[in-house]
């Protein structure tokens, strides 16, 4: 089975299609919440009361809260399981990519998270039925 549009790209110079969108692919997308809510929690505790309370308006934020809000990014052994994980649900590879290539530097992140919107309907494909990211 795949999509009726197909979506393809290139990601880490491996070829792929987005996967087709389950019916309940919002389980998926809280998983993946949780995952970076969990690292939050664990490396930022502050930040991750304000995230998990929603309560907190956008004055509540210090640069500090900001800055945190992208340094899982930089937790190597996080970041790789975290892309891993988008990756495995919302791209079918035409090849396996290495664990070295998960932790890399140069982890195409744009690209998996363009991937990841176009797999959760926040993006749409273009009117001639093809994406070519």
């Amino acid at each position: 089975m795949g999509r009726i549009t197909k979506v393809t790209g290139e990601f880490m110079g491996v070829r792929f299609e987005v996967k087709p969108t389950p019916i309940r692919f919002d389980k998926v997308v809280e998983e993946r919440r949780q995952m970076l809510l969990g690292w939050y929690k664990e490396n930022h505790p502050k930040l991750h009361e304000k995230l998990e309370d929603d309560k907190a308006s956008v004055d509540d934020y210090t640069m500090e809260d900001l800055d945190a809000l992208n340094a899982w990014r930089l937790d190597e052994e996080f970041r790789a399981k975290y892309c891993k994980y988008t990756a495995q649900h919302c791209l079918k590879l035409d090849k396996k990519i290495t664990d070295a290539t998960w932790k890399s530097d140069d982890l195409e992140l744009g690209t998996l998270e363009e991937a990841w919107d176009f797999f959760t309907n926040r993006r749409q494909v273009p009117s001639n039925g093809v994406g070519v990211l």
